[in-house]
């Protein structure tokens, strides 16, 4: 029990870092301007998370998606990239968590799902912020932009689940 717990909390904190060095690579290697949506980014720290989700669990995956928020805040983000991040992340975490309980539906689906709902936590954080409906206008290109890449992001993370379910399984027994 010990040794199980031992191992979860060190690959949290190496998902914890993976998150981070991920969401700081594709700031650096994506090119502001270059997607189609201002603020839209392909979101690979996603991978963290869904590998922390299939591999260690929900409370650990929830923690992080939130710290991973409030690190990069804390590395010289700003409030409202941290709004959109963690309210994103938070509505992303909660579908992710809903749709891989239902036996139907693969890692594929929760990703997508995962990206449409961070798209939707998105406009929630920019209604927030600028207290205009005009927003909304933005959320079917949230949701399809995102549900590409929640489908990029799900086929980068399924060797990375699979590679660890077999280490894991061998290094607790």
């Amino acid at each position: 029990m010990r040794r199980r717990l031992a191992y979860d909390i060190t690959r949290t904190a190496i998902l914890l870092a993976l998150a981070l060095v991920l969401s700081i690579l594709e700031a650096w290697l994506v090119p502001k301007g270059i997607l189609p949506i201002p603020g839209f980014k392909l979101g690979f720290a996603n991978i963290a998370i869904l590998v922390t989700l299939y591999c260690v669990g929900r409370k650990e995956a929830l923690l992080v998606a939130v710290l991973r928020s409030l690190l990069l805040l804390a590395f010289g983000g700003n409030i409202v990239g941290f709004v959109f991040s963690l309210l994103g992340g938070i509505a992303a975490w909660s579908t992710m968590c809903v749709l891989s309980d239902m036996p139907h539906v693969s890692i594929y689906g929760v990703s997508i799902g995962g990206a449409a709902a961070h798209g939707l936590g998105q406009i929630l954080a920019a209604l927030l912020l600028t207290r205009t409906v005009y927003v909304i206008g933005y959320l079917p290109y949230l949701v399809l932009l995102g549900s590409a890449a929640g489908g990029l992001i799900a086929y980068l993370t399924i060797p990375i689940v699979k590679a660890l379910d077999h280490i894991g399984n061998e290094m607790i027994q």
